[in-house]
């Protein structure tokens, strides 16, 4: 196999895992049909005889000037991204890649000196060749991605961003089903608590998280918290804010504001309605799921778990009266 001809030159050969300890980076063969099927381009959406190849970072090509641009999703986790994800494939000129697990090592180990800075925008210059016959790439990103929002916007080659998320409440109630759920929330607690010492919200000391719950609605208020000023700042033109109580209780309106952000077809808001996508688990197909199981799960969550999300509200309550409450615009109840 000639590496530099048939995987980097070869747009069905995505950077699918990122070794930066040993400088080289893995490209893996994946087709229209597989990556519309993969809720995660990590070991899960491998096809059973891969095909792929490891290439020096050394290698790779830098963005020529003029290169196309993607779109992308970035959220605070469990709040329905990859259903969204999922309805932007009703448009057939969007190609969306779910997850790809070396931007979230990127995110991992930004923004130290190494990796470099360019690596971040030579990696989102592969991934944003679609195949035919999509010509537009929409990357959902990891949850604890978010420190790259601003970076990509800034010159990663990132065009425009939805930035998803949903009340405090039944965010805390979803993840409260699931262990899991918790622990991805709390992965990224450190660079969250970072976001919030940055506009001067201490939460150190008495202010400090006591257990995994107030730890969660800290990240959930950092992550409003970066959503807001990104939404007021410099890039609020590229930015499209929306929640995903939004999407479920006024889905026309909801996915025609994401279309016309996105510079999507009107036409194609129809095709995303009818997706049978509303009515699977998001990130297992087989599984029948919809919004009358969602709203049973989560009254069971509330119910189970009623004093454990009051304390998370409490925790951001106090956060919020601590400092300066004009600063947030952020009602927890919405």
């Amino acid at each position: 196999m000639t590496i530099t001809a048939d995987i980097l030159h070869d747009p069905e050969y995505l950077p699918f895992r990122l070794d930066l300890a040993n400088g080289r980076v893995l490209f893996v063969r994946l087709d229209a049909q597989q990556r519309r099927e993969a809720a995660f381009l990590d070991p899960r959406a491998l096809p059973p005889q891969p095909q792929g190849a490891w290439v020096p970072l050394s290698m790779l090509e830098a963005p020529a000037p003029g290169d196309m641009v993607a779109d992308g999703i970035f959220h605070i986790g469990h709040c329905g991204s990859t259903l969204l994800s999922r309805l932007l494939d009703s448009w057939p000129e969007v190609e969306g890649l779910r997850e790809p697990l070396p931007l979230r090592d990127l995110a991992a180990a930004w923004p130290a000196p190494s990796p470099p800075r360019d690596l971040l925008s030579t990696l989102m210059a592969y991934w944003r060749k679609p195949l035919s016959p999509a010509s537009r790439i929409v990357i959902k990103a990891t949850s604890s991605c978010n420190a790259l929002i601003e970076p990509l916007l800034r010159d990663g080659g990132l065009r425009r961003a939805i930035l998803l998320d949903m009340p405090l409440e039944p965010w805390l109630a979803t993840l409260l089903k699931s262990e899991d759920s918790v622990r991805d929330a709390l992965a990224a607690f450190d660079e969250r608590a970072g976001v919030l010492h940055a506009h001067g919200i201490a939460i150190d000391g008495e202010h400090a998280p006591r257990d995994a719950i107030e730890a969660c609605a800290m990240g959930w208020l950092a992550e409003r918290q970066r959503f807001d000023a990104l939404a007021r700042g410099a890039f609020a033109p590229r930015v499209l804010r929306v929640d995903f109580e939004d999407l479920l209780s006024s889905p026309e309106a909801t996915l025609s504001r994401i279309a016309a952000h996105l510079e999507l077809a009107p036409d194609g808001v129809a095709r995303a309605l009818a997706s049978p996508a509303w009515g699977r688990y998001s990130k297992a197909q087989q599984h029948g799921y919809g919004r009358e199981d969602r709203e049973h799960d989560l009254a069971l969550a509330q119910q189970r778990f009623g004093e454990e999300i009051a304390r998370g509200v409490a925790w951001v309550d106090r956060a919020m009266a601590t400092h300066n409450a004009h600063a947030f615009a952020i009602d927890p109840a919405h």
